[in-house]
């Protein structure tokens, strides 16, 4: 049987006004219209709908068609509206991830910017290192983040938001702190805490120093921590500093000036779904590269 939903919908209107005129009404459209349509279903079912009189009653077959039709056909309504909400960005669920610098001077403002505009969608938002963005995108785990690209993993792309040049992160009371610039020959010799971040880097001959660091530490929290007790250096973008970390001190490092990329990471053969490129625009509407 090749029956549509116009059928049923046509079945519901006689059923329930009685009339083909009046069902034709309802419809807006014609008496005709809606005539062929319940001769259609009642040629591919094999028996009749319906008692033509006045007014025109349902027959036992019909009867026992209309209860289930009537749930098809708001089943069908309700899923059109849901598909509408979720291609509308008025519901679904959105999982995106963040290092911690755009974290912190952007995601506050982003996600009350979307929260505001997509109430009824599920948001959820995830931290940590480069790395650990690009493993929680190839996973499914995340649609979308923001961070720098590490590896040269072809499954993922970057749409580059803007740059952000390196720089000694040291204790504000370290006697380099006050410096207006440094070169990477001039820290080589100091106690540097390894990080993630250091692994884009590894190009540049001037920063081989940071390799095999014997003390290492992956996450940002605890890297900050340690910094601010004057435990050691570190190499950092200017926004991996926190905004509210007043005993630390941000030294350009300069011969070269190296700059890392950050942007919005997704699988490159993925098409994001209504939710996510509703943030994508939203990343790129907020932040600029003068921010």
């Amino acid at each position: 049987m090749n029956l549509s939903i116009h059928h049923y919908r046509c079945f519901l209107w006689v059923a329930e006004t009685g009339s083909f005129r009046a069902a034709a009404e309802l419809a807006y459209r014609s008496q005709p219209a809606i005539s062929l349509a319940i001769r259609e279903m009642e040629a591919q079912l094999g028996q009749p709908l319906f008692e033509r009189g006045q007014p025109v009653t349902l027959t036992p077959f019909g009867k026992s068609c209309h209860q289930g039709i009537r749930h098809f056909v708001m089943h069908a309504d309700a899923l059109t509206a849901r598909l509408g909400d979720l291609a509308g960005s008025r519901v679904g669920q959105l999982n995106i991830a963040s290092i911690m610098s755009f974290a912190t001077h952007w995601m506050p403002t982003l996600v009350s910017i979307f929260r505001e505009n997509f109430p009824h969608v599920h948001l959820n938002v995830f931290d940590g290192n480069s790395e650990e963005m690009e493993r929680m995108l190839l996973s499914g785990q995340i649609e979308l983040a923001v961070g720098s690209r590490v590896s040269e993993d072809r499954r993922i792309e970057m749409q580059p938001l803007l740059e952000d040049a390196f720089g000694l992160v040291c204790h504000a009371d370290h006697p380099l702190a006050q410096r207006k610039s440094l070169t990477w020959r001039q820290i080589s010799d100091l106690p540097i805490i390894g990080t993630v971040a250091h692994r884009q880097l590894e190009r540049s001959p001037q920063t081989a120093f940071l390799r095999n660091r014997p003390f290492f530490v992956s996450n940002m929290i605890s890297l900050i921590a340690m910094l601010s007790r004057d435990m050691g250096v570190t190499v950092l973008a200017r926004l991996g500093v926190p905004p509210d970390t007043d005993n630390l001190a941000f030294v350009p490092l300069t011969h070269p000036r190296l700059k890392r990329t950050l942007g919005i990471l997704k699988l490159a053969d993925a098409t994001l779904s209504p939710a996510a490129e509703q943030m994508r625009q939203l990343i790129l509407d907020t932040v600029t590269p003068s921010a």
